[in-house]
């Protein structure tokens, strides 16, 4: 009886270490991933200083040059103007009118709320306070963003931000619609 006692304990002891392990691996990123996200982090810390201090404008070119591969392909946000998607992405920005840096008008800093990495894929989940229209209250306003990182570059973008709907099954990057069976 002892000598099965022991079995159990040491078993269940190898099973909790054995459970341990497996999830701190699952949870660390290899050098990739983790490369992958400072990627992201950084282009995101760039764009959002670059927003405050109202410079977007001068500096948007030189930051799609260093962080978006040449062939960048924007997938839920269309974005306006001929070019590629990397060029209507710096007309978009240089198009925006300058932002309130102070003041009740002025638009909060964007958090980051979570950042996850697999393989060449990033998700980002950030949020910024803004004002209910129905109460006036402020509440969070949530974006998911997805990567592709190559290279230390980001290459494929998707995003759904409140107030825009994704695209629709089968278009501008989603997956195909499922077709209807024969004779319905």
């Amino acid at each position: 009886m002892r000598y099965a006692s022991n079995i159990l304990r040491l078993s269940g002891f190898v099973l909790a270490a054995g459970l341990a392990m497996a999830s701190t691996a699952m949870a660390a990123n290899t050098p990739t991933e983790a490369a992958n996200k400072k990627t992201v982090l950084d282009f995101y810390a760039v764009l959002n200083e670059a927003d405050a201090t109202n410079t977007m404008k001068e500096r948007i070119p030189d930051i799609v040059e260093k962080y978006l591969s040449p062939d960048y392909k924007q997938h839920t946000l269309i974005l306006p103007g001929p070019g590629t998607d990397r060029e209507k992405l710096i007309g978009m920005f240089q198009s925006r009118p300058a932002r309130p840096s102070a003041g009740a008008t002025a638009l909060p800093r964007q958090r980051t709320d979570a950042i996850m990495a697999e393989g060449d894929r990033v998700m980002l989940l950030t949020s910024r306070d803004q004002r209910d229209p129905a109460t006036g209250e402020l509440k969070p306003s949530y974006t998911f963003n997805m990567f592709v990182v190559k290279d230390g570059k980001l290459v494929e973008h998707w995003d759904l931000s409140p107030g825009r709907a994704p695209p629709p099954p089968g278009g501008a990057g989603g997956p195909a619609a499922p077709s209807a069976p024969p004779g319905n």
